[in-house]
Formats: C-alpha cells, structure tokens, sequence
C-alpha cells in the first residue's frame, strides 16, 4: 500500500484518492457487506449523502470499484443532495449502508423518519469519510443522533490518514455512566476479514444498573406495588410480586438494571400508552391485552401470557333452597316414577287384603307398607306367598333407591353444589343478564357480536378490574347479573376470599365465582414499549428464553391457581335414563307378584293348586 498516497490525499478533505486506495476500501467494504449484512437479508439500501463534492468524488469512485465484484444481491440506492427539497423515498429500510462525511449531512438523511413506526431494530453501517481531527467530533454527534432517536445498532467505518479502516460504535449503558454516546472502537480490517467477529455488538446485556422508567400500576394477580417506607422517607412504590412482575424482576436480574416506577392511580392503559408516546416512560405492563389499536401508538413484546375473558355469577345467587336440596338427587320424572311405585304398591297391599283376606290389620299392613320404604323391619311378615314375593321386592328397589338418595345427597352436602346457572353466552343473553364490567372490558366485548345486545352497568370510577367482583359481592341480592373479566381475576378474587375465610378461623362463607364455560375472547398479555424502542429486541430474546425453560408456566402456576376454581358443574343429577334398570326390575317384580297373586287366588277354587300354596 501507498501510504504517502493515502496522505496526500487526505490534504483535500479526503476527497479523490488512488485507484488501488480506492479498491483497498472497496474490499473492506464488500467483505462488510456480503459477510455482515447479506448473510442475514436479502436486500439493503445505500443511501449517500455528502457536502463536499470531493468526498463525493471519492464515493462515487469507490462506488464503481465495488460494484465491480458485488454480485447478485438487491440493492436500493438514495443519493440525497443537498439544496434539494427532502421528500420520502419509499422502501424497505431494514439494513441500511450509509455514504457520508459529516453530521451535518447524515442528519439530511432523517432516518428518523423512516424508523419511527418499525417495530424492530434497524441495522445502520455508516461509512464516514472526514480528517481524523473531525472524526471523533463527527462519530460523537452522529451517535448522539441515532440515541435521540433510538438507533441502537449504528456501527461507523472510518478510514485513518495511516490507511488504517477502523469501526467504532456506542454504547449507552456501560461501567462510566448511563447514556455514554463516547465512540469506541469496536473492529478493524486486516486487509481480509475483520479482526472481531461482530459488526453490530450487543449493547443491552448489561445496563451497568442504570434505571428504566416503568409506567406501572397495582394490578393483582399480574402486578404487585408495595410503598416503600423508611422510619425516615417515603422512597416510593416498588415492583413486589405477581405474574408480569415477576416478569420484569426477572429482566431486571438478567439485564442488570433498575426499575424507576412511574405509578398510575388506576389501570388507565390509555395513560401508560401516552406517557410512552411523550418519552416519558420507556416500557408499561399490567394486565395489558395487545390489540392492533394499541400496537399503532407503541412497540408490543411477544405476549407471555395468554387467559381468557370470561363471565362469572356470584355463587351465592345460586344457592339451592331446603326444598332444593330435599329434591336435589333425583330428577322431577324420578320422582314422579318413584310415586307412581308407592301408588301401584298401596293398590296392590290392598288387594292383597281383599282377595286373599290376610289376617293382618288394616294399621300393620299400612305400617309395614312404610317401614320397607324407609328400610326398617316388618312388624308381621305376610302369611301369603304373593304378600311375602311383594314384600322382597319392594325391599330391594327401596334399597337401591335409598341408597342412591343418600349417596348424592351426601356428596350434595359435601360439595356444596348449587342450582345451574347459564352454561352459554346465548343462555345469558336469552335470559336478559345484566353484565356489570369495567371500561377495557367492554372494550374488549365491542369485538363479539353476540354480546352486543346484552345490557351492561359499566364502572366508570374502577380503579381494577375486581371492582366488579366487589359490587356484586357487595349487592348479592341483585338477580340475573353476571360481571366479565379475565379468568386470572376470577381465580385471584376466589383465592382471597377463601385467604379472608381462613384467617376468620372458618367464621362465615366467603364469596365465590363461578364461570360460564364459554369463552368469551382469548386475551394475549404483552408489555407495551414507546414506538421503535432499542429496548424490542433484547426483551423478545429474554422472554422466548424464559418460555423456553419453563419459568413463565411456573410463575403462572403460582399466583394464579385454578384449584380456586370449582370444575364446570361436573355433577350430574340423576334421570330416567340413567334409572331404567331399576323401575324395569321393579316392573319384572310386580308382574311376578301379579301372577303369584293370581295363582294363589285361584288355588282357592281348585284342589291342585292349593297344594303348590300349601
């Protein structure tokens, strides 16, 4: 290499330069390219912007020698000159190959305006070509721009007096400070490869313990704030359980950084979304569905959690009546089939005292009548065999019967089941049900049509979405209303009620939901981050880690426990259907009876048979 070349031409603000310093550029360049940004997409844009007409020359020189060996690979190229009027150039800016040689002309760029609404990280390989008296004053503000603007991955290539071809980068979190934008060397090329293998280096591993503003509210079971107070001072809430705030200890441990809470007053989800649109709060979470309305005012992670909205009745308004609970093992047509039996068995005892002039009085044969029913012994055996056949039936379907009544009521009393309440949306709906709800989730029910013609009592003062579950707790006497809400509430409000039980040392019944088994709409949880934040990429790779190993389905078995949950009405009550083979049995014994009875009635009159019943 000709290093006097290299000097002589820097003499003129790096401007034209030798063919072979050309070409020496253009292989760094072309390695740059092909093995760090064609290997991980398939096109890129070079957009080239320069004040001096110099260094334009040098560009446009070196342009020609890289294309030479470029190959087949799509490129976009920009040239924004100056004194024109900036207007947008259409395209895909996801890689991004950047000619320029100064501040001043990159800014004309205004990358901001094409990366304002991505949501992911762009990739930008500046090639700035200035004295080395400007560069580090160059590379300072051009670093200071892509932080303003959140452009983590920004990478410069600058070319040394000495021939050297040197890359440097930023790094905002590191052991010196926070939001360091100091140029630090990063690569270098050896005239064949780079001497490091990482052009664009991972910033976000370590925040050094520097803060980020979390817009964060009490939303249990997904987030937990407790105050933190001192015999001294109030130092302010702090993150202390829950599902997505185990979450973020979690990112907080792993990326090393400290969470600055921005507290709400309440679940204003629309707040927190401002507040990340002001830059006033770099991410929020609580409880936050991710919806496409949302997804336009801020960047959403991958969702973590995925529940769903459901409607719940108050337990209590379901409560079976003594009457209920007498009648609760068998169905109506049982019991009417359980009656016609008592009916045909009184027909037949009194038949049996007429035809066959059983010496019993008309009191025992009524008494004994009862007591099979009840399964307490004769007082007097029959004499006849048609009596006695009678009798052994009747005792074992009363025994079966007996034993089935008290074997559900049992599980009745032990289970505490209730009446049935609506199993379907379109029951609640044919049934007039008042939905009691919260502003996010009526926004949420707007989406299903079926819903629509419901009535709804909406909160407007809610300051979390269990505060429906409080007023129906509060005003259980009200009928035919139902409150929706995200299984996790439901699951969380049942488990502190029993909690309130427990330490009352049993004293009183705590209130209970139980759930309609249709779903209304799947809810994927997700954390909100100001519109293209640096923040999306590490966080996606620290959550699909998590899932990977397990952590996010135990943190939701632990604070979200659905054994507070009782088994969709798994009882059954008891029908015809299921009894048939009793009443067929006792139809089989009382035709037997029937034929006896006819039998010893007529061994009366003749002689042969008389000795079959003597």
């Amino acid at each position: 290499m000709n290093i006097s070349a290299l000097l002589s031409s820097y003499y003129d603000l790096s401007g034209e330069q030798m063919n072979h310093i050309n070409e020496f550029v253009a292989r760094a360049l072309l390695h740059v390219v092909h093995h760090h940004i064609l290997s991980v997409t398939p096109s890129l844009v070079l957009t080239l912007c320069c004040r001096s007409n110099h260094t334009c020359n040098f560009y446009n020189e070196m342009m020609s020698t890289l294309f030479r060996q470029w190959g087949l690979a799509p490129l976009q190229i920009v040239n924004v000159e100056r004194d024109v009027p900036w207007r947008p150039v259409p395209g895909r800016r996801h890689f991004n190959v950047i000619f320029t040689d100064s501040f001043a002309a990159f800014s004309e760029i205004r990358m901001e305006y094409y990366a304002r609404e991505y949501n992911y990280n762009e990739h930008y390989f500046i090639f700035l070509q200035a004295r080395d008296r400007l560069l580090q004053g160059e590379m300072r503000q051009i670093f200071d721009y892509c932080w303003r603007y959140h452009l983590i991955h920004c990478s410069v290539q600058v070319q040394k007096s000495n021939g050297d071809i040197l890359f440097y980068s930023y790094y905002p979190f590191g052991e010196l400070g926070c939001r360091d934008m100091e140029p630090q060397l990063i690569n270098r090329y050896n005239g064949s490869m780079l001497v490091e293998p990482e052009l664009f280096p991972r910033k976000l591993r370590n925040f050094f313990g520097c803060p980020l503003r979390c817009a964060l509210w009490h939303a249990p079971p997904f987030l937990r704030l407790y105050d933190h107070q001192t015999d001294e001072e109030q130092l302010g809430p702090f993150v202390g359980g829950g599902y997505e705030g185990r979450l973020l200890l979690a990112l907080a441990e792993k990326m090393n950084f400290t969470i600055d809470v921005l507290p709400l007053q309440s679940n204003l989800h629309d707040r927190a979304l401002e507040m990340l649109q002001e830059d006033m709060a770099d991410l929020t979470l609580g409880g936050i569905r991710q919806t496409v309305p949302r997804s336009l005012k801020a960047t959403s992670t991958d969702n973590y959690h995925q529940t769903r909205a459901v409607f719940g009745v108050l337990a209590s308004s379901y409560e079976l009546s003594s009457l209920d609970i007498l009648l609760y093992p068998y169905r109506f047509t049982i019991w009417l089939a359980i009656l016609g039996v008592v009916a045909f068995s009184a027909l037949l005892q009194l038949m049996i005292e007429r035809f066959l002039r059983e010496r019993q009085s008309g009191s025992q044969s009524w008494q004994n009548l009862e007591l099979i029913f009840v399964g307490m012994p004769l007082i007097k055996v029959p004499r006849s065999h048609t009596g006695r056949l009678y009798c052994l039936m009747l005792m074992m379907y009363t025994l079966i019967i007996r034993t089935i009544y008290q074997g559900l009521l049992y599980h009745l009393i032990r289970t505490h089941q209730l009446n049935r309440w609506p199993q379907t949306i379109e029951a609640l709906v044919q049934k007039n049900f008042t939905v009691v709800l919260t502003s996010q989730v009526q926004e949420a029910l707007a989406e299903i049509p079926s819903v629509q013609h419901m009535k709804f009592h909406l909160l407007d003062e809610a300051s979390s979405e269990l505060d429906p579950l409080y007023f129906l707790e509060a005003n259980h006497q009200l009928r035919r209303h139902v409150t929706a809400s995200a299984l996790d509430n439901f699951i969380h409000f049942n488990r502190l009620s029993a909690d309130r039980v427990h330490q009352s040392g049993g004293l009183g019944e705590g209130a209970h939901f139980e759930l309609v088994p249709e779903d209304i709409i799947n809810l994927p949880l997700t954390m909100y981050l100001r519109k293209h934040s640096f923040l999306i990429d590490q966080i996606n790779e620290e959550i699909l880690w998590m899932r990977s190993v397990g952590l996010l389905a135990v943190w939701a078995r632990w604070e979200l426990v659905e054994s507070y949950l009782r088994n969709e009405q798994s009882f059954q009550i008891l029908g015809l259907l299921e009894l048939y083979v009793i009443f067929l049995m006792v139809t089989l014994g009382l035709s037997l009876s029937l034929v006896v009875f006819i039998l010893e009635l007529a061994s009366r009159r003749f002689l042969h048979l008389r000795r079959l019943f003597s």
